[in-house]
């Protein structure tokens, strides 16, 4: 057994370390020799033997009109008055003619009678009906009865319909969910296709490979995979002068990820830029019949696998493409044409020496199982894995091989097609061999059903090490935020009076960490991703792809994070305002009003009386209430700010930047991600605050409007000073006292009073003399504040007990403002 099985590895191995994978750029069209005919294994025009010419469409050899073929493989001309046999191997008299020199077939339901010579020789041929309920047998030479089991009397041959496969296991096709379904096709064809492939012919051997496909290249038991690999490996059959007479289903000589990390397998430069070479993803298609005849060769965009695509336009290099549509069966069948077609796929490109070639491109098929398991939807986020098993023959539509005469026919369509491309960092637009995942999903026959497809082509580049520096500049920002929040919170306890590390203190830390981390990752994060998205659309060689799902989610993980941070942060900050003690100083001094009585005797003493009025307290209210706006005033306006990009993301439609395409010139059907709408997005929204703020800062405060002076400006004339003590130790002082004294007066009396501070007739609003400075940073002592807590206190235990009289006379609100105004 071992000395049977040695051979079969030797030349199993000799034969897969030598499958070619890149070919010339050549196509039936390049055949024009009237001998020459187009190899569609070898990708080569290759002369006729002997004296045969082409045919038509140059996709196989025969005879010229007139002669036969003999058993050398020449051609020989038939005597006077013979004509060429329908089969076009002998010379013979008939009397269907066709030609002058060939004879006619016969019509439909007849079958051939011919006489044979001694020697087996065909003498004549002659047409003859067939009886009622038979049938042309498929070589047309004899009637056989119709079976039961036929489909409308269309049986494939005699002897398909006499002797199916009888091994089940051969004939079995596993489906989704894990059973197993015997093919009717399967049982009447794989014998004869197994049987001509070991005889050489070459589109037996493609009948094979198909019916192989069909079953999910399932190898692990008897079927056609094991059949067509045994055939393939022998070494009979490896090569004929070096060329290929089998097609290649396997790649057995490396795992997948050597298969897909081949740096040099592919020598071209591509481009973003239309007009240089390789700017286009350029996958040709040569497609087969389900018997194994070669159809043609077909762009992927114009082929049936570009379903959801209505225009067919060319594939753009770089352009990411996402499109799913909804196709009804029946149309779906109608695009198949009743049979699957096969396919095997090859990227074209131009090489450094200007020459037109294709690299094989290798299947993903995620049906495909072993041991039970599907190998090939491991890791679906990654762009290769050691397990999976890559194959270079798909189909399109399957409605033959599960078709049963009980008409519950399952269909198999593509669910999903991925096609991925790696590019390969600072190799000046070079990739990695492309490959495509594809994924067909079973379905009873219902024409009227609406079937769900995807299409795609993404592209990726190992960028571990650019992703890696974020992570290490996230965790060196991390470390410096830790140090500068703790800097805050001791600074934050020196100004609180904190004499020690207290629990305060350590939730000021927390708070202040995570105001500073929330900027870090907002930074970090949106730093590389702003320059990835814009630099994959700038470049015109390509050099860097757009972060692949998996470090999307985690980057999105950082967002997530970082806007939890910040809805901490705007808490915090509120509560900050919140606790800031306020104090508004009125300079104001009272009225004093003396009244004489002129009518008492002027020996009489003098009697006076005394008119004190109060300060007003609407100055205060008025300051109160611009303070108030003056802590929420923004350099930017938010309702203008989200006006503007509304506008500009939707009418505009600067939303279909975030297409991950080369420019921003936006085809159809392109694809975004969250990262790339999000560097869209937030690059217009700084822009556009940017162009505020410089509006605002250079002009408008400058010119028309600074809320800064002009609340300074309105302390000043309402005679009012603000404290605002943000730590029990630390706090801001406005200095308002008027230079006049005086503020309760009329409309005649201030204009005079800014009359005069305009031709500097008075002295200086700043609080020591001579200087206009009127804004401070005020660092009390602790002994002042120990003082003015005690006499707070003082003034709090006063005010409670006189309010005890009171609080029968007012309301709550009441009593707390007449608290608030007696203090």
């Amino acid at each position: 057994m071992i000395d049977l099985l040695l051979p079969l590895f030797f030349t199993h191995v000799i034969y897969s370390a030598h499958v070619p994978l890149l070919f010339n750029y050549i196509t039936p069209h390049n055949c024009s020799n009237t001998t020459a005919y187009f190899d569609s294994l070898n990708f080569q025009c290759r002369n006729c033997n002997g004296d045969s010419i082409a045919s038509f469409n140059h996709l196989y050899c025969i005879c010229p009109s007139g002669t036969i073929q003999i058993s050398d493989g020449t051609c020989q001309k038939c005597q006077q008055g013979k004509k060429v046999s329908s089969d076009g191997h002998f010379c013979i008299d008939c009397s269907m003619t066709k030609t002058e020199t060939q004879c006619s077939l016969c019509p439909f339901r007849h079958f051939m009678q011919r006489t044979i010579s001694s020697n087996g020789t065909i003498m004549t041929e002659t047409c003859a009906k067939c009886p009622a309920n038979n049938k042309v047998s498929t070589y047309g030479d004899t009637c056989i009865p119709c079976l039961k089991t036929d489909d409308n009397c269309e049986c494939q041959d005699d002897e398909t319909c006499k002797k199916v496969e009888e091994n089940k296991m051969f004939v079995m096709i596993e489906l989704e969910n894990g059973s197993q379904e015997s093919s009717t096709y399967i049982a009447k064809n794989i014998r004869r296709a197994t049987k001509g492939c070991s005889n050489g012919n070459t589109q037996a051997c493609q009948h094979l490979a198909n019916i192989c496909v069909l079953q999910n290249y399932r190898m692990q038991t008897a079927s056609a995979c094991t059949e067509f690999e045994k055939i393939a490996n022998s070494m009979i059959y490896k090569r004929n002068n070096g060329l290929l007479t089998t097609p290649i289903l396997f790649y057995h000589n490396s795992e997948a990820s050597i298969e897909l990390s081949r740096e040099t397998a592919i020598s071209a430069s591509f481009s973003f830029n239309i007009n240089h070479p390789n700017s286009f993803l350029e996958i040709i298609l040569i497609q087969y019949a389900l018997n194994g005849t070669f159809i043609g060769m077909k762009t992927l965009s114009e082929s049936n696998l570009n379903i959801c695509s209505q225009q067919k336009n060319k594939f753009h290099f770089g352009t990411f493409y996402q499109m799913q549509c909804f196709i009804q069966l029946q149309h779906l069948l109608h695009l198949s044409g009743g049979q699957p077609i096969f396919s095997d796929l090859f990227i074209a490109f131009l090489n450094k020496s200007g020459q037109k070639q294709m690299y094989a491109v290798p299947i993903l098929n995620e049906n495909i199982r072993l041991h039970g398991e599907f190998v090939n939807r491991l890791t679906p986020d990654e762009f290769s894995n050691s397990k999976w098993i890559l194959t270079r023959r798909l189909y399109f539509v399957d409605s033959i091989s599960l078709d049963t005469a009980q008409n519950s026919a399952i269909i198999r369509y593509p669910e999903k097609i991925d096609i991925r491309v790696q590019i390969q960092s600072r190799k000046n637009g070079q990739i990695m061999p492309a490959y495509v995942r594809i994924r067909h999903a079973e379905i009873q026959r219902n024409p009227e059903k609406q079937l769900l497809v995807e299409f795609a082509i993404t592209y990726h580049t190992n960028e571990s090490q650019f992703f890696l520096y974020i992570e290490i500049a996230l965790f060196a920002f991390a470390v410096l935020s830790f140090i500068f929040a703790a800097i805050r919170a001791y600074s934050w306890g020196k100004r609180s009076g904190k004499m020690i590390i207290d629990g305060a203190t350590l939730i000021k830390l927390i708070l202040f960490e995570c105001e500073i981390l929330s900027d870090v990752f907002l930074f970090v994060i949106l730093t590389p991703t702003l320059f990835t998205v814009f630099a994959y659309k700038m470049q015109q060689i390509p050099q860097y792809v757009i972060f692949n799902s998996k470090q999307e989610e985690i980057l999105l993980t950082y967002i997530l994070v970082t806007t939890v941070l910040k809805l901490i942060t705007l808490l915090h900050c509120n509560a900050h305002l919140i606790l800031t003690k306020t104090f508004f100083i009125d300079w104001e001094r009272p009225h004093v009003t003396f009244k004489t009585n002129n009518k008492a005797p002027v020996s009489s003493d003098v009697r006076e009386d005394v008119d004190i009025a109060q300060p007003v307290i609407w100055r205060t209210y008025l300051v109160a209430n611009e303070w108030n706006e003056l802590q929420d005033y923004r350099k930017t306006s938010v309702g203008l700010q989200m006006i503007t990009m509304i506008a500009l993301l939707n009418w505009l439609k600067l939303e279909n930047w975030a297409a991950i395409t080369p420019g921003l010139n936006i085809p159809v059907s392109t694809k975004s991600t969250t990262l790339s709408e999000l560097a869209i997005i937030s690059s217009i929204y700084l822009t556009v605050s940017v162009i505020q703020w410089i509006f605002r800062v250079t002009i408008v405060e400058q010119l028309f409007l600074d809320p800064f002076h002009n609340m300074i400006d309105l302390c000043s004339i309402s005679n009012i000073s603000i404290l605002a003590l943000t730590h029990p130790l630390h706090g801001y002082y406005i200095h308002g006292r008027s230079v006049h004294d005086q503020a309760d007066t009329d409309m005649i009396r201030m204009n005079q009073y800014l009359h005069r501070e305009r031709e500097n007739l008075c002295g200086t609003r700043g609080l020591e003399a001579g200087s206009g400075l009127q804004t401070y940073i005020v660092n009390l002592p602790k002994a002042f504040r120990e003082q003015f807590d005690a006499a707070s206190q003082v003034l709090e235990n006063d005010i409670e007990q006189l309010d005890k009289h009171t609080a029968d006379h007012f309301d709550a609100t009441t009593t707390n403002i007449q608290k608030i105004a007696k203090r």
